[in-house]
């Protein structure tokens, strides 16, 4: 028999795709947890974001059918909301509580379910509503394994095993599409493995029909230390590539690399005439208020991580160095408030941070690349200040998904933490 599962709020809260980790079942929203969803969102914080995450979620399914009978989506689950508001006054709701409140119409939601059908699982974070459910007979369970905000992202890579693919290209170091059926993004890359799982060798479709290897390419003295970071460094020295796209949880190398690229591209083969770098000016927690000093001054607190990276790549002196390439217009460190209405042609213009970019905040920094001109986006859907923003409504994310099919384009997930273990752990843990 099909299993019913019944939502409370805080779980939509904890993780917006909850719904989809219940194979083969029946998930019902109760109405009001809708109405407890438009509470929360107005909140500036991460249960905000996600609260309008789960609700963006609920339309784009409401738009497939009628939610109100159910929606049928992958894995066999049917989502529905259950529209009533229920009568606390019936007998069978006797002791409740009051009517009103939030938790109460949950669970007689819950109940009124379980009444026709045992198989029914109130999922809950909430302790005292997961009791009161209990002690009528009711199963409930936490929900508290919240998946990671890049789940839903196009990966910009795919793993396969192929044993004849894999060993043609390494033999002969491209292979045709078509000779082995594959279905890859323009740009995407793919790695081949024997049946036991042991990696052959990783490729990168370039243009329509063909796939050609990838190896380890050193820039301004960086090597790769793990997969991720060798595909992105293939995408952005690849001169026939205008936008790469870089995600990834923090200490994965994105601005580090990226840099590194800038840096090689521009002074060592000068590829470029100079390289740009743009920060969003958004504070992890309040601001410090005014700062004085002239524009540069006010810009340099907002620039500390990629100094802090420069310091790596330009070495013992790198600040004179840094001063060095600036004065000679070779390095950029610019404001974005002032992009609106530029023309940058034949630059190599790194934004870092863009997951704190509005939709339009991104498409006004694309507009301004004039002829020659290559786009580096970096950042981490996981950690975003700015407080309208989520982890699919940010300019990085759509910037992904947009520009997925257009073949000038490139992008990876970074999945490992390069920076130190804490910096890992804490990125998988908190």
């Amino acid at each position: 028999m099909r299993r019913t599962y019944i939502l409370d709020t805080s779980v939509l809260i904890n993780d917006p795709n909850v719904f989809k980790q219940f194979s083969e079942s029946d998930v019902i929203i109760p109405v009001i947890v809708l109405s407890e969803l438009d509470d929360v969102k107005k909140q500036p914080n991460e249960a905000g974001r996600n609260a309008r995450v789960a609700i963006k979620l609920i339309d784009e399914l409401s738009d497939k059918g009628d939610i109100g009978i159910g929606i049928l989506i992958d894995n066999d689950i049917m989502v529905s909301i259950d529209t009533k508001y229920y009568d606390l006054l019936e007998d069978r709701f006797a002791g409740f509580g009051n009517p009103t409140y939030g938790d109460t119409q949950i669970l007689a939601c819950t109940y009124a379910h379980w009444t026709n059908n045992n198989e029914v699982c109130l999922v809950s974070n909430d302790f005292n509503l997961r009791v009161k459910a209990k002690a009528r007979g009711i199963f409930a369970q936490a929900c508290d394994n919240k998946k990671k905000s890049t789940d839903e992202l196009y990966t910009g890579m795919k793993t396969i095993v192929n044993e004849e693919a894999g060993n043609e290209l390494v033999k002969n170091g491209f292979i045709e599409i078509e000779k082995f059926g594959l279905d890859l993004y323009p740009n995407q890359f793919i790695t081949f493995n024997f049946e036991n799982g042991e990696e052959i060798c990783s490729g990168r479709k370039i243009g329509s029909n063909r796939i050609k290897i990838v190896k380890d390419i050193e820039v301004w003295g960086i090597k790769p230390k793990n997969k991720e970071q060798s595909f992105a460094i293939d995408l952005m020295m690849d001169g026939s590539i205008d936008l790469v796209s870089l995600i990834g949880k923090a200490g994965g190398g994105k601005t580090m690399i990226a840099c590194a690229a800038a840096l090689e591209l521009v002074l060592n083969k000068k590829k470029f005439n100079k390289f740009v770098v743009y920060r969003p000016i958004v504070p992890v927690d309040e601001g410090l208020g005014y700062s004085p000093g002239d524009i540069a001054a006010k810009l340099d607190p907002w620039m500390a991580p990629i100094k802090d990276n420069m310091q790596v790549l330009l070495g013992e002196n790198w600040e004179r160095n840094l001063e060095m390439f600036i004065s000679k217009h070779k390095v950029e460190l610019a404001a974005m408030s002032y992009i609106r209405g530029r023309s940058i042609p034949n630059s190599l213009i790194v934004v870092d941070e863009c997951q704190n970019l509005s939709i339009e905040q991104i498409k006004t920094i694309l507009t301004r690349a004039g002829e020659g001109t290559k786009i580096i986006l970096t950042g981490d859907v996981g950690q975003i200040d700015a407080p309208k923003l989520d982890a699919m409504n940010n300019g990085l994310s759509r910037a992904v998904e947009k520009f997925k099919d257009i073949d000038i384009a490139g992008h990876i997930i970074m999945q490992k933490c390069e920076r130190s273990r804490l910096a890992g752990i804490s990125a998988d843990i908190l």
